[in-house]
């Protein structure tokens, strides 16, 4: 009996060295080059965009109080609203955009007209995705379920003390990562919870997104970079590749990964091989997408401080670097 124990101590501590081995001894992704595309500078009355989404022919994306609009990705009109606060994440689903944000989410067919859900004070929300007939939105206190982006329910059974900071939904299931932690569902209300067990900054996952029967997370906290994470299941997670900078967040275009963030833009058509092109070092890419044949990011300009507010630029990304 006792050797059997030690026999077992011995398999989980061996696990644990290779694990760490792996880890260390991963190399980091250095950038092929600088990425091509046409920066939008816009005025200084606008402020930083977080993230950006296309649907019925438009795009709209949202920030610190700020909505805006286009029809074809270069002309952009921008309203700000004192009530909306910080909008995090913003989708297009079932005929509407949904944006969450701090208390609140917001819901427009069109992108200019919304509709306005209290969820409640310090209830902040950082991400949404939808399947299966279900909007899903996760935040610092678990995840919200909302059948039409409208009327909203928060669990508060299932995951109530979590945060997660990303959700995606692919294979049937949704995914939702945040610190050293994943969680997964299939319909959005019954979650199993994973731990990733490298207890360092790249387990603090911040980013996650699912194509070609892989889901793929990207964690980070320090001055190590963050690291890309690979799983067939949602639940099993294993490392693939180190990469300089943090903040990245993903989205799938055209079946294929892509990444951004503040050292770049990471892409891969499989999950397993990345291409990283960087950014120029007054720039930050906060999330991206693709409309009307166009590749979209938005993000922020470096803030001096003499400006009122920070610029919000717009890149239209050359579809040919890839």
């Amino acid at each position: 009996m006792k050797k059997s124990f030690f026999i077992f101590l011995m398999a989980i501590f061996t696990f644990f060295l290779m694990g760490k081995y792996l880890i260390n001894n991963l190399e980091y992704i250095e950038p092929a080059n600088e990425l091509k595309g046409e920066w939008l500078e816009l005025s200084s009355k606008s402020r930083a965009l977080n993230s950006i989404a296309h649907g019925n022919d438009v795009f709209v994306a949202v920030g610190e109080g700020t909505v805006a609009y286009s029809p074809n990705g270069r002309d952009w009109e921008f309203t700000e609203y004192e009530s909306m606060g910080i909008i995090n994440d913003i989708t297009f689903a079932n005929g509407r955009f949904v944006a969450v944000g701090n208390d609140k989410i917001y819901s427009s067919i069109n992108g200019l007209t919304w509709t306005e859900t209290d969820i409640g004070k310090d209830n902040n929300l950082f991400s949404v995705a939808y399947g299966n007939g279900t909007f899903i939105a996760v935040g610092s206190v678990g995840v919200f379920s909302s059948m039409d982006g409208i009327t909203w329910e928060h669990d508060r059974n299932n995951l109530y003390w979590t945060t997660f900071w990303s959700v995606c939904f692919g294979s049937d299931k949704f995914v939702a990562v945040g610190p050293y932690s994943v969680a997964s569902s299939d319909d959005g209300q019954t979650w199993v919870s994973n731990d990733i067990p490298f207890k360092n900054g790249m387990g603090y996952l911040t980013s996650v997104a699912y194509s070609k029967g892989k889901f793929i997370a990207l964690g980070g906290l320090d001055d190590n970079g963050s690291m890309i994470w690979s799983s067939n299941n949602g639940q099993n997670w294993n490392p693939v590749a180190k990469v300089h900078g943090l903040g990245f967040k993903g989205n799938i275009i055209d079946n294929q990964f892509f990444f951004v963030g503040n050292s770049g833009l990471l892409y891969s058509s499989d999950g397993n091989q990345w291409l990283l092109k960087s950014l120029p070092p007054d720039k930050n890419l906060h999330d991206i997408v693709k409309g009307n044949n166009k590749l979209i990011a938005v993000g922020l300009l470096s803030w001096d401080g003499n400006s009122p507010v920070p610029s919000a630029p717009i890149m239209l990304i050359d579809k040919n670097d890839f």
